[in-house]
């Protein structure tokens, strides 16, 4: 029987609540109440609200260990002893360049008075608000602008200025209310006459972000990568092992060549297609968000890049009835025209992984190189079976990234080859 509890280490001697027990799954969940002995690889952790808030998990390993943890969940969830220890950088704190705090509608304290009770993140334990005045991981602009803004939403508060927000619930009788809301923090590229950091706090406002010399112009509220210290790491790895030589069809270890086409499956505003342009024949995108659609196109025009076209539709599309090309050179072919063993296609789905009817259309492709990149171990594992065991596919190389220090979560790179 296994009892599961946060924020505890392999040597700690703790006391703990358990509150679940799954008879099925033979297991239990418990909260932690104390740490009677440390463990000797315990830290202090930087942050005084590490515990409470919900934003981070780690913060009491030193972060070698932190990555040797994220090894591990990889390698139980993928059931697989060849992965590559967890990489990452050495900016572990101050790297997070987007921060998206939360408040509850202020309450009333009196007559015309006002109190906002938090600005911050959830907690670990429940859905309230734990008031956050600083965030260790996100970078220091972001963290004066958020001082700036809480300061001000104080000010709103107290006068009565944020109790203007009405939604109705759910049932349809129960009167409108007063609401929260969530604000928007991220970095953009410094500002070119001051060369100082700009903060951009609306969600519709474009901003810019340079990744490997090319410059990604999208809208603040839309998906990017939020570490720009990792994001180059995982760019460099999708590229090296799209670019690997591949056998020719007849399977002739001494007849090689590098794969010519990139398609990029949920390829957002472009990072992949467009960083691997310059080493492609042809690089096609396709996205479900036709904004990010729409920025990613533009971000090909913007950089002087013409061997990129970018899709608005879900990601099976792309093989069942994808629109004839028009890049010049390549008028009216179709993408599953291309040839099989010059093809690398690339995968970078939400967390819960790819939808069944698009894997059964890439197996049926049949691409040579599979490049899985994915922020759900638990949802890349369950993809990475159908794949071996339908598509057909061995296993290269499995390398897990720490896109974000001091927190649970780990990214991971797989590479599939037939």
């Amino acid at each position: 029987w296994e009892i599961r509890v946060p924020l505890v280490l392999p040597g700690d001697l703790v006391r703990v609540s358990i509150f679940k027990n799954f008879d099925t799954e033979l297991y239990s969940e418990a909260d932690l109440i104390k740490v009677v002995r440390p463990s000797p690889d315990r830290i202090e952790p930087r942050c005084p609200l590490f515990g409470r808030c919900g934003g981070c998990q780690f913060q009491h390993m030193e972060i070698d260990y932190q990555r040797k943890w994220k090894t591990e969940f990889v390698r139980l969830g993928l059931e697989s002893q060849n992965i590559l220890p967890t990489t990452g950088t050495d900016e572990t704190f101050e790297y997070r360049n987007k921060l998206t705090p939360h408040y509850e509608a202020p309450i009333k304290i009196g007559e015309d008075a006002y109190e906002l009770q938090g600005i911050g993140f959830q907690q670990v334990a429940c859905k309230d608000i734990l008031d956050v005045e600083d965030c260790p991981i996100a970078t220091p602009a972001i963290n004066v602008k958020f001082k700036e803004v809480r300061a001000t939403l104080h000010e709103q508060a107290e006068a009565g200025l944020l109790n203007n927000k009405k939604r109705r619930r759910r049932n349809r009788r129960s009167k409108n209310e007063d609401v929260g809301a969530t604000i928007l923090f991220r970095e953009a590229d410094n500002d070119p006459e001051t060369g100082k950091p700009v903060i951009v706090t609306d969600f519709r406002k474009y901003m810019t972000t340079t990744i490997k010399g090319i410059k990604f112009r999208y809208m603040a509220g839309n998906f990017f990568q939020n570490n720009n210290y990792v994001v180059p790491l995982m760019v460099d790895a999708v590229l090296g092992a799209a670019l690997v030589p591949v056998k020719s069809i007849t399977g002739d270890d001494n007849n090689t060549k590098v794969p010519s086409y990139f398609i990029d499956c949920y390829c957002g505003s472009g990072l992949f297609a467009l960083t691997a342009s310059t080493k492609f024949k042809l690089c096609v995108g396709i996205e479900v968000n036709e904004k990010a659609i729409e920025e990613a196109t533009e971000n090909a025009t913007a950089n002087s890049i013409t061997n990129c076209q970018f899709v608005a539709a879900s990601a099976e599309a792309i093989f069942i009835s994808p629109p004839a090309l028009t890049i010049a050179g390549f008028e009216n072919q179709k993408i599953q025209d291309f040839p099989r063993e010059e093809t690398v296609v690339v995968l970078d789905p939400p967390r819960k992984g790819c939808s069944g009817k698009f894997l059964e259309q890439l197996y049926e492709y049949g691409p040579q190189r599979i490049v899985y990149m994915s922020c759900g171990p638990a949802t890349q594992a369950r993809d990475a079976k159908g794949i071996v065991e339908v598509g057909g596919y061995d296993i290269i190389c499995i390398q897990p990234f720490d896109l974000f220090p001091q927190t649970k979560h780990v990214e991971c790179l797989m590479v599939f080859e037939k």
